[in-house]
């Protein structure tokens, strides 16, 4: 196969990726490592056309303006992957200038026939390239770790690649003052050949990453309730095991809380699904503002959450959840000229160290919520079965890691369960 077939078909492949890439760009514009992307294939596309037409048009574009296409294409590259890898403009422009003087230089260079300008637009491509690899072996992100691990072998390939061209343009710049590389000299030709697969693969790479990307935002859009924003029950049913993971671990506590609004029916009744809608969304705020960023709020049901508590005992949790009870009862909305006003009951257990599973877990916060209801509504109630272990496996409050300054409030409940098992 000879150079001008491969560069057509490698054409064709770009126009290809062009396409898919900009497809999954409008997909989801949030993704912007992708819109750059495609702009790096988009000018890796224009450069391929004109050298595809060497000889048939003037060779200032056939050359000059392909190389400083291909500075573009790697500079575009750069940036989309950055995107991906920190989310994050660049913090100067001072490169980008420097890119863009680097490419003025070559192109005077180039017009007035001064030696060595492919060496000068080769060192811009290559200290994006070494940029690039900097970047990708730095990155600790999982999902990234094996398309980052990937690309940096066809980019450090490359990069030699480049190098070995750099070596033999020094050869043509002594051979005459014509400066044309010599079509009888197959290293040209081969190592051109090596660099467009390499750069088929890199194709790869990108839609890999854009793929990744754009993976990670449908899953976790998927973990979260499309009403109130906290997370739903399958997210919750993931994020609960990785806590008990860790509470086993290190041996912290772990707090869970079963949350119902009280006769949430009337409120639907009263304000309409559209009232009762405004109220999930009320609580929801008011329990992730008076909450540590640690700690979980979920959704499982109609009107019913569920707390984790990282790092906290039962008791502790206890008082926590009471002061959020109080918040709500003192909760006024506004709807349509009316106010809309809840409570809630609320159920409060304890993972018990190497004996317990998440559904028994779940059934003791919704039996403790349970007897909240029995009692009258509007309260909070710890599962009794937690409070008959020892202080030491239920934890101290005093010790507990919890942050004190967080709600806290009467622990009536509590001894509304000791009268009864007295």
């Amino acid at each position: 196969m000879d150079l001008k077939t491969s560069f057509a078909l490698y054409f064709v492949s770009l126009a290809l990726y062009v396409i898919v890439l900009t497809a999954m760009a409008l997909a989801d514009k949030r993704v912007i490592g992708t819109r750059w992307l495609a702009y790096s294939v988009l000018a890796e596309s224009i450069k391929m056309a004109l050298q595809v037409m060497t000889g048939a048009i003037p060779r200032v574009l056939t050359t000059m303006v392909a190389n400083e296409l291909n500075v573009v294409a790697f500079f575009a590259m750069y940036m989309g992957l950055r995107w991906f890898m920190q989310r994050e403009p660049l913090r100067s422009r001072i490169w980008p200038t420097v890119m863009l003087v680097m490419m003025v230089v070559y192109s005077g260079m180039f017009l007035l026939h001064i030696p060595y300008a492919y060496q000068v637009i080769a060192t811009v491509s290559l200290v994006l390239c070494g940029a690039t690899v900097w970047m990708l072996w730095q990155q600790k992100e999982e999902r990234f770790q094996l398309p980052a691990q990937i690309t940096v072998g066809l980019l450090v390939a490359h990069m030699g690649l480049a190098l070995y061209r750099v070596v033999l343009a020094i050869d043509v710049y002594r051979r005459g003052p014509d400066w044309r590389t010599p079509i009888e000299d197959a290293r040209w030709a081969y190592s051109m050949l090596a660099i467009v697969m390499l750069a088929n693969c890199l194709l790869i790479m990108y839609v890999w990453f854009a793929a990744a990307e754009m993976y990670s935002a449908v899953e976790a859009t998927a973990g979260i309730d499309a009403l109130t924003g906290c997370l739903n029950r399958r997210a919750l049913m993931r994020l609960a095991a990785q806590e008990l993971a860790r509470s086993e671990r290190t041996g912290m506590p772990l707090t869970v809380v079963a949350i119902d609004l009280d006769h949430f029916k009337s409120v639907n009744d009263t304000f309409g699904h559209a009232g009762g809608d405004a109220t999930l969304c009320a609580v929801v705020a008011l329990l992730q503002d008076l909450l540590r960023p640690v700690d979980v709020v979920a959704r499982t049901g109609g009107e019913e959450f569920l707390l984790l508590l990282p790092d906290t005992d039962a008791v502790s949790g206890a008082k926590v959840v009471e002061g959020l009870r109080q918040a709500i009862d003192a909760m006024e909305l506004e709807y349509e000229g009316r106010v809309i006003r809840t409570t809630m009951s609320a159920g409060v257990t304890q993972g018990i160290p190497r004996s317990d599973s998440w559904t028994a877990i779940m059934n003791r916060a919704d039996r403790a919520m349970y007897g909240a209801k029995h009692a009258g509504r509007n309260c909070v109630v710890v599962d009794e079965q937690v409070l008959k272990l020892p202080r030491r496996v239920i934890g101290v409050p005093d010790e507990s890691p919890r942050d004190e300054t967080r709600p806290a409030g009467s622990v009536s409940a509590l001894r509304l369960i000791r009268k009864r098992q007295g």
